[in-house]
């Protein structure tokens, strides 16, 4: 949010900040650009390779700094996830999974 309110302000004054300042005004975008990566690197833990379900699971439970942190420490374990979900589900529509042969005729 605070970098899309920036790209904003930046829209807004360029023309004017162009004018009066020139070349100069360059600066800014690169500080922008710095501070955004390191927002990004700090803050945010990686969500590459991950369905949706488990980000939930993982913006909870990654820690405020997530640089220099183990990734296996928050990330979920998909399997025992799974099969946690699955109960969960079982248990609230009182449905039992059976398995069923497929003949091919």
């Amino acid at each position: 949010m605070v970098s899309f309110a920036f790209n904003t302000l930046i829209g807004q004054v360029t023309d004017i900040a162009m004018t009066n300042i020139g070349y100069k005004y360059y600066f800014l975008f690169i500080i922008c650009n710095f501070t955004n990566a390191l927002f990004f690197y700090l803050f945010l833990p990686e969500t590459a390779r991950l369905p949706l379900e488990e980000m939930n699971y993982l913006f909870t439970n990654a820690p405020f700094l997530v640089a220099g942190h183990d990734k296996g420490a928050y990330q979920a374990n998909y399997a025992q996830d799974l099969e946690r979900r699955a109960a969960e589900i079982e248990y609230k529509t009182g449905a039992k999974h059976h398995e069923e042969e497929i003949k091919v005729a």
